[in-house]
């Protein structure tokens, strides 16, 4: 890792991550990358669901390569609040935090008393955020979800697919929860400024819900203003046209093409060695071709099949085109671009070596940058509740016996 310990400008934050699956670890890992120490608080009595998915570290059990990326630069603690000297074991905790981070449903941190009300009595300057899925307060406050469904409430499913399936179809991942947990730091962020110049800390109801919702845009607009539902229409753009993915040569290899004008469009045709289609009445303009997307896309598709897709993307992308290959995993893993750019980071996990994403943002003063490997369960149990807290050792064995470090 290339930075040093001055270009971590979180560093001296400490918050403390009672969240779990993707939306709370997200926003855990962006403040720990950029520095701050993040306790992410688990237990072996209900293991982390994202421990749990598919796939995971050569078949080892609650070892997800989920969470191996996305529980990075957080040290990880097994504590059962459950029990009463757990739930005041978190309090004491929170007493020395800065930041305290929850996803469960409203209601639940109550039961253990840390909820916001009985933590600022503890510490004033506290800021806590609440990532449930639609908020703390509403008729639909206590609804049960998923990531991967949340985006079918917010109204982005049902633009989602083909046209002629005629249905909606969910994302191939549960892309709200990044997305949340990213609105989440920043939102924490804001927080910790209004502290730093006020010395009050405050409250962060975040809806995952509403804020996904936020993605919909243009299209809810276009209802409010003009009355019109925008319904799924597979790989087209209203804007433009051409716009699709095709196939090129090779095993389900394919490649995305979108002209966005008049000149991209003569490009087009000239790079398929057809400049007479820029000439045929069918395809003169953009809602021409619009109305034959379908005899386009064979004309496209016929071209594109006989060359790779990378060959198609240097050609138009050398005209001004924009083409890119539809990337597998292996070739993003792959990519000369992404590695020159050190998106992918190697970590020493306790497990093995292992290349996990890196920062998805350059800074040029203060970059951050990755700093350790996801945590197995109960790692940093020692140090948490030994040296910061300052637990006897007989104390902390007596608990682990007892099962409230656990």
């Amino acid at each position: 890792m290339a930075a040093s310990p001055h270009q971590f400008p979180l560093r001296g934050l400490r918050v403390i991550n009672f969240g779990w699956v993707w939306a709370a670890p997200v926003l855990g890992h962006t403040l720990g990358d950029m520095g701050a120490e993040v306790i992410k608080v688990e237990t072996q009595r209900r293991p982390d669901l994202i421990r749990q998915l598919p796939q995971t570290y050569d078949n080892t059990p609650n070892e997800s390569l989920y969470s191996h990326s996305i529980f990075r630069d957080q040290l990880g603690i097994t504590l059962d609040m459950g029990t009463p000297e757990g739930a005041a074991l978190a309090r004491d905790l929170v007493m020395t935090a800065d930041v305290v981070v929850e996803n469960f449903s409203p209601g639940i941190m109550r039961r253990y008393g840390l909820d916001y009300a009985s933590l600022r009595l503890l510490r004033p300057d506290v800021v806590m955020i609440s990532l449930s899925a639609a908020g703390q307060w509403g008729p639909l406050s206590n609804i049960a979800t998923y990531g991967s469904i949340i985006a079918s409430l917010a109204g982005l499913h049902a633009q989602q697919g083909y046209t002629e399936a005629g249905k909606p179809s969910r994302y191939g991942t549960s892309m709200t929860d990044p997305v949340v947990g990213m609105l989440g730091a920043f939102a924490v962020l804001a927080a910790l400024r209004h502290r730093h110049r006020t010395g009050k800390g405050q409250y962060v109801d975040l809806s995952q819900w509403e804020a996904s919702a936020t993605l919909l845009g243009g299209p809810m607009m276009d209802f409010i203003l003009n009355g019109r539902t925008q319904a799924p229409r597979g790989n087209r753009d209203e804007a433009m046209a051409p716009h699709g993915c095709y196939p090129s040569s090779g095993e389900d290899r394919w490649v995305t093409i979108a002209v966005g004008s008049e000149a991209q469009w003569q490009a087009l045709c000239q790079a398929m060695g057809q400049p007479e289609l820029a000439d045929d009445p069918r395809f003169a303009t953009l809602p021409g071709r619009h109305r034959q997307h379908d005899a386009l896309d064979g004309i496209i598709g016929a071209w594109t099949r006989g060359i790779t897709n990378m060959e198609v993307t240097r050609i138009l992308q050398a005209r001004g085109i924009a083409a890119f290959p539809s990337l597998s995993d292996v070739e993003l893993y792959e990519d000369a671009h992404f590695n020159e750019r050190g998106d992918w980071v190697e970590v020493q996990h306790r497990l093995g070596p292992e290349w996990i994403y890196g920062m998805p943002w350059k800074l040029s003063e203060t970059p951050g940058g990755v700093r350790r490997a996801a945590p197995v369960m109960g790692q940093d149990n020692d140090y948490v509740f030994r040296e910061l807290l300052g637990l006897a050792p007989d104390t902390v064995a007596r608990l682990e016996q007892e099962k409230v470090l656990y």
